[in-house]
């Protein structure tokens, strides 16, 4: 049982310590396996990669690697070894290991775990996403899958009438109908799915999903890893509970799903979670996947920034730096540089730079998609720095980078994010002539929130009037955005509109009462979202804030809305 595993550690590593002639070498071998399995399992990835290395070196020494007997075991062995370098973030010992299983594997099936793995070190070490969809397409083609690195609209008319064929007006949750069964070759198209997305090939991401579809209704097995599609529709299966890996990965899955639809407040300890379920498996990838959604939904949702919060990325650093994930390294140092510039008072609040992060210095030394993607991420944190703290020189600068990427992502709330602040920084900026192109990206990002508000979305509403009301500034627009955040409770966005109405009234009203009124408004929900640089900042610009006091009601907010309930002669 679990609780005499611990005897298995010990038995291995006394029986490691032997010499080659006083062991069994098969049982031996096979042990080292079983417990590495063990500790992978328990999150002790160090402790797995010595017991592989170490069944490894039996094998080596007997002269028994792939030969007859020992060829399954060999195999194993291999494969355990590539998935714990992978792990480790030592890719060059992980391809090592992936050129010897597709060297001597028989079976196209044998080499499946090395092809994936192939394709997600081209991602995670370099991110050199648009190679690893060809690659990954190449390897496709050993299995039937025929998917041109660039399809014609001709061939994807085709493949969208298969799809629809094999699906007979069935609703895609057909798929939980279905046995369940692991399948390897779902877990490759998985990680390629995710290269065409980064690497704009979304043609091929949608051919790709509609071929998986049909491979698994004609195969009649539900499946552990799967698309998008797939894996959402089994995440809603209550069976995959009795199989841990299963459901933490579907919990996920349904967390990104829901994105669309439940509040990104409501999603944060779930992700959360399943990053710590991940951990806990050894599962590295997925976990950082889990805490990179709960960081797009914390932000997204406007819940309180502080040491808190800055803490849990803190230990995410660590743990991404004792695993040599630089990438991901990178990615939480930076959102913890947002937040801290937030909080703390800088000379330049738009630009990451200080303790955590230095935009700079890292982008200087990356090359190919590793600075695509992280130019992406940054610039999208920074143009958000920009427009909270009102620095239009920057979100200028900003949106010459931002209209360069797809306003597509397979992230809802990073996607949510980048074009929320992105739209917004457009229609703040493009009555300047030189910006006035900015406009036509302004409403292709209000395009993408108005969809999404249209069929349910409470994220996307808030979003949408506030985008409103930059675009088309009036008293009524305004007001209708400050509703929708506070009854969202979208504290960010809330004290954004209010300093954003301020402005309008001071320019176009000359209401100098009101104007002052929302600025007070915006002073202490800037403090209660835990952004204390920019209430500063608005303390400085404005004297008076030196000397309110916070009522206990908004008053903003319940005026504002009695002048409009007067306007449309409801009192």
């Amino acid at each position: 049982g679990s609780d005499r595993e611990w005897c298995q550690y010990v038995a291995v590593d006394i029986l490691n310590s032997l010499p080659f002639e006083k062991t069994d070498c098969n049982e031996l071998v096979k042990l080292n396996l079983k417990v590495s399995h063990l500790a992978r399992n328990s999150g002790a990835l160090g402790k797995e990669n010595a017991l592989v290395h170490k069944g490894l070196e039996r094998l080596k020494a007997a002269g028994m690697t792939w030969t007859k007997d020992y060829y399954e075991l060999t195999r194993q062995l291999y494969d355990a070894l590539l998935v714990s370098e992978y792990s480790s973030g030592a890719y060059d010992a992980a391809r090592v290991a992936i050129d010897e299983v597709v060297q001597n594997a028989k079976t196209p099936d044998e080499k499946l775990i090395a092809y994936t793995h192939r394709v997600m070190c081209l991602m995670s070490e370099t991110s050199e996403y648009g190679r690893g969809a060809e690659e990954g397409l190449e390897i496709l083609s050993k299995y039937g899958f025929d998917i041109p690195q660039s399809p014609t609209k001709t061939v994807m008319a085709k493949e969208e009438m298969k799809y629809k064929l094999a699906l007979r007006n069935r609703s895609i949750s057909c798929l939980t109908t279905l046995p369940i069964q692991d399948d390897s070759l779902l877990a490759l198209c998985q990680q390629i799915n995710i290269c065409a997305m980064y690497s704009g090939k979304l043609d091929v991401m949608k051919l790709m999903n509609w071929k998986i579809i049909q491979y698994v209704l004609k195969k009649g097995n539900d499946v552990k890893r799967s698309n998008e599609f797939a894996t959402t529709a089994q995440a809603l299966n209550p069976r995959i509970r009795d199989d841990k890996s299963n459901y933490v990965q579907s919990v996920m899955v349904v967390c990104y799903a829901m994105c669309l639809l439940q509040p990104f407040r409501s999603l944060t300890d779930p992700f959360l979670q399943s990053y710590k379920d991940f951990k806990l498996m050894g599962e590295v990838e997925m976990s950082l996947n889990g805490l990179n959604g709960y960081a797009q939904c914390f932000f997204g949702a406007g819940c309180e920034l502080g040491p808190i919060f800055e803490s849990k990325l803190l230990v995410v650093e660590d743990y991404c730096r004792n695993l040599g994930r630089q990438s991901s390294l990178i990615l939480f140092s930076m959102f913890r540089q947002f937040a801290l510039n937030l909080r703390k008072p800088s000379e330049s609040p738009s630009k990451l730079v200080g303790e955590a992060f230095n935009e700079e210095q890292v982008l200087s030394e990356l090359e190919g998609s590793a600075h695509f993607q992280t130019l992406r991420d940054s610039s999208s944190l920074r143009v958000q720095l920009a427009f909270v703290f009102w620095n239009e020189a920057d979100m200028i600068d900003l949106l010459k980078i931002l209209e360069t990427y797809p306003l597509q992502d397979q992230s809802v709330a990073r996607l949510h994010n980048r074009l929320a602040f992105t739209g917004l920084a457009a229609f703040a900026t493009c009555h300047r002539k030189d910006c006035a192109s900015y406009k036509a990206l302004g409403e292709k990002c209000m395009g993408h929130f108005k969809f999404l508000s249209k069929n349910g979305s409470v994220n996307a509403r808030p979003v949408y009037l506030f985008l409103k009301s930059m675009k088309r500034p009036s008293r009524d627009a305004f007001v209708k955005a400050i509703e929708a955040c506070a009854e969202g409770k979208f504290v960010n966005l809330e004290a954004m509109v209010n300093e954003r109405y301020a402005a309008f009234l001071r320019e176009e009203n000359n209401d100098e009462a009101a104007s002052n009124d929302c600025i007070t408004e915006a002073y202490f929900l800037y403090q209660d979202w835990g952004a204390h640089a920019k209430a500063l900042q608005l303390s400085k610009d404005h004297s008076f804030l030196k000397k309110v006091k916070r009522k206990k009601k908004r008053s903003v907010f319940r005026r504002a809305s009695k002048q409009r309930t007067a306007q449309r002669g409801w009192i």
